[in-house]
């Protein structure tokens, strides 16, 4: 999987190159000019990498070249705001990322804005959450996890990637719809996905729940057991791990998501201009190849599915920061 993210990257990046060059420019009213994509993330991750996907397949379907613009520091904060002062012609535009558009706002009242304040225009790709434990623990399933968890309150731990992660609440909403406690098990804090993931292999953590791109080789190499998934249907990679709406948890239905947005008052002609190129880019073979090796998968909604996503989304985390007490004012 590292192999693949690394060579796709490469890939990416050569092509972006070479694309922003040679695309031919439009004689339509719109756009008749090439249109920037703000990245409120550095270079060369996983949010940059899926934005310079879709600059390359989309600009046939749009008819301009697509230049991505970094814009890092904030927790996607000071890019997101920089691209909210846009204009709302069309010509600058996001890529849209759970982190920096609603997990962020959800738990900082003081981030600067809210989903009221940009125009989603379509969800392109999606990353599920996963729970894992290591191979040799006892929980065989969900069941097992939530019953050891009940008969020991406060007792087992969980890694996670921060306060305000996806890893967090995730599993917090496992225990709230399981009907546990915030404290019934021990948030154990680390620097990122990936030295959470470590704290759990290592056993200082009884238990994980992450996206599933960053537990699939882990998954692969038989170094964790996963117990669920929080996709509708059983993934085809991993046939044998339940859903959580077959162990009986259907609101623990959280994932990672990807897409394109706009600043606020976006034309609607232009929102449906560019939904449609969206779905136009998202039937191509190579923009499917390319989402693929970076662990992503594609995931449709135009322009009233993904703002009706959004608002649930950043309802729901609100919620869960304000419930939890880490609510920064």
């Amino acid at each position: 999987m590292r192999h693949l993210l690394k060579q796709g990257l490469l890939s990416v990046t050569v092509m972006a190159s070479a694309a922003i060059f040679t695309a031919p420019v439009s004689a339509a009213d719109y756009p008749d000019k090439p249109i920037k994509l703000v990245v409120a993330s550095g270079a060369g991750g996983s949010t940059d990498t899926a934005a310079r996907i879709m600059a390359i397949n989309i600009q046939e379907h749009i008819g301009q070249p697509i230049i991505v613009v970094n814009k890092k520091g904030g927790s996607g904060g000071i890019g997101i705001n920089f691209a909210l002062k846009a204009k709302p012609d069309g010509y600058l535009l996001m890529e849209g990322m759970i982190g920096g558009h609603v997990l962020f706002p959800a738990m900082n009242t003081s981030a600067g804005y809210t989903p009221e304040d940009y125009t989603p225009i379509a969800m392109t790709q999606m990353n599920p959450n996963v729970l894992i434990v290591r191979a040799d623990s006892p929980y065989k399933n969900v069941k097992d996890l939530l019953d050891a968890i009940k008969a020991k309150p406060g007792k087992l731990k969980f890694s996670h990637a921060g306060a305000g992660s996806i890893h967090y609440f995730g599993v917090h909403l496992l225990l709230k719809t399981a009907g546990l406690g915030n404290d019934s098990a021990i948030a154990i804090p680390y620097k990122g996905g990936s030295k959470s993931m470590a704290g759990l292999l290592r056993g200082e953590a009884d238990f994980h729940q992450t996206n599933l791109v960053s537990a699939i080789d882990f998954i692969e190499s038989g170094k964790v057991r996963a117990l669920a998934v929080t996709t509708k249907e059983r993934l085809k990679a991993f046939p044998d791990v339940p859903t959580y709406t077959e162990e009986g948890y259907p609101n623990v239905d959280i994932f990672g998501w990807r897409g394109v947005i706009g600043p606020k008052d976006l034309p609607k002609a232009i929102v449906d201009q560019w939904a449609k190129a969206v779905q136009e880019t998202m039937a191509r073979k190579g923009w499917k190849k390319m989402v693929k090796a970076v662990g992503d998968m594609p995931r449709y909604m135009g322009p009233e599915e993904f703002s009706k996503h959004i608002a649930s989304d950043f309802k729901r985390y609100r919620q869960m920061a304000t419930d939890l007490d880490i609510l920064v004012e």
